[in-house]
């Protein structure tokens, strides 16, 4: 047997030649793993072809276990001690995850994936409490005023643990109405059309600033503050409005121009191993692939 495989063989029989091992009979074997004596016989012939020895002696007392077995039930034993004490640290592991995260994040990733993902979580870690940051004005990390953030963008300074956990696209939007009022081209920079605009304090964010740049020219007679606030206005007919794909629901994509952000989540280096951060930090990572395993077939 080459080394790849041997490293392998025999682990799934390694509880079966344990409980054969101390109690001697296929019938005890077996019922105290709840399976058929015939499985417990064919497990134990496959760990001795695995390994090319025989491990026990057949006799109509019971099974005895050869010399080359005794030499195995050490290590046997070692390993069931090892994945009992991996099982017990687990458990107190989690039992240690206490106290508070606070969690800087864009609206809609909150409202749209964390928020519904938070009653089970917190089921797991009854002693846990989030706490989320909602703001187009990111947290600052390095004042402490967030433990985790998820961003669109590097921090630039800082001690800081920085993973890429997606991407986001963003496109032009329009109600079916205001499109049956519009043409749907965008020509002379847009001043045919009218555009849901974002509060002066914000324009100098990614998202204000490239709607700005498709539209130049648009009439804006309307603003709002937040993503939420741009969807509403578009449902209603108030204009073009850059937004999320995942956020747009029915209204209907203009243009072919996109906006695509890598999605990050960064965290305080000298917390990274403190077990509320840690399962928080986990938990966000499985959340947002399957998120992206949802709208992109797990292309990262």
């Amino acid at each position: 047997m080459d080394f790849e495989n041997s490293k392998m063989a025999g682990w799934k029989e390694i509880p079966v030649f344990l409980a054969l091992a101390r109690l001697g009979t296929l019938t005890a074997a077996a019922q105290l793993l709840h399976i058929a004596p015939s499985s417990v016989a064919r497990h134990i012939e496959q760990l001795e072809q695995d390994l090319g020895t025989v491990l026990f002696q057949r006799s109509p007392q019971g099974y005895v276990l050869t010399e080359a077995a005794q030499a195995i039930l050490i290590h046997a034993e070692r390993a069931e001690s090892a994945v009992n004490d991996a099982f017990r640290q687990s458990s107190s592991f989690a039992q240690e995850v206490s106290g508070t995260v606070r969690i800087a994040l864009p609206e809609n990733f909150a409202n749209h994936l964390l928020i519904p993902a938070l009653p089970d979580f917190q089921r797991r870690y009854p002693q846990l409490r989030i706490e989320l940051a909602t703001n187009m004005r990111i947290a600052n990390l390095t004042r402490r005023e967030a433990d985790i953030a998820i961003r669109l963008s590097r921090p630039q300074h800082g001690q800081f643990i920085v993973s890429r956990i997606g991407q986001m696209t963003t496109r032009l939007y329009a109600s079916a109405a205001y499109l049956a009022r519009h043409p749907t081209e965008i020509t002379a920079q847009g001043a045919d059309h009218q555009m849901v605009g974002w509060d002066d304090t914000l324009q100098d964010m990614p998202l204000p600033q490239w709607l700005a740049g498709q539209l130049p020219s648009a009439h804006s007679p309307f603003t709002a503050s937040t993503l939420q606030g741009h969807l509403e206005a578009a449902m209603a007919g108030a204009g073009l409005t850059a937004l999320p794909d995942f956020l747009a629901g029915q209204l209907i994509p203009v243009g072919k121009e996109r906006l695509i952000q890598d999605i990050y989540l960064i965290t305080h280096s000298d917390i990274r191993r403190v077990p509320r951060i840690d399962v928080t930090m986990l938990f966000i990572r499985d959340l947002f692939a399957e998120w992206h395993e949802r709208l992109f077939g797990g292309k990262n």
